[in-house]
């Protein structure tokens, strides 16, 4: 096989899982959706009792919170670097630009985001973030300049 038919099928294989429901599809889609912050869009693909679990552990249920989020945040946006699934539970990995954290610390920190998929919507989305490290190693990398 070229290098060309590996590409087509590489992406034919691509386009057929954002398009086939699995959890993995449903959880980058939900990404792509928060990354064009649409918060119309993301309530379409939440279950009714969408529960949002943040960095500091605070459990937010419903889903109505991604306006404001978008409004203090509009520049937010979420970096894909690594997504692992098991059965309907996936994990990404990555990064974020446009938080609430400050970028000097938002681009030392590693983010993982687990997505709880049911019935092809997204019933739990939480957040978990090296924050401390990364504020740490901001410090240590202004220190050193």
């Amino acid at each position: 096989m070229g290098k060309q038919d590996e590409r087509r099928n590489a992406n034919s294989v691509h386009r057929e899982s954002e398009e086939d429901g699995s959890p993995k599809s449903v959880a980058l889609q939900f990404v792509e959706i928060i990354n064009a912050g649409d918060s119309e869009a993301l309530r379409r693909l939440q279950t009714e009792d969408f529960t949002l679990v943040d960095m500091a552990g605070d459990v937010t249920r419903g889903r109505d919170g991604w306006p404001s989020y978008f409004a203090s945040f509009p520049k937010y946006k979420i970096h894909v670097q690594q997504v692992l699934v098991s059965g309907n539970s996936v994990a990404i990995i990555g990064k974020t630009t446009g938080s609430h954290v400050p970028p000097e610390v938002e681009e030392k920190e590693t983010v993982l985001w687990t997505a709880e998929i049911q019935d092809g919507l997204v019933a739990e989305w939480r957040i978990y973030s090296d924050i401390e490290e990364a504020e740490q190693r901001a410090r240590d990398s202004h220190q050193a300049d």
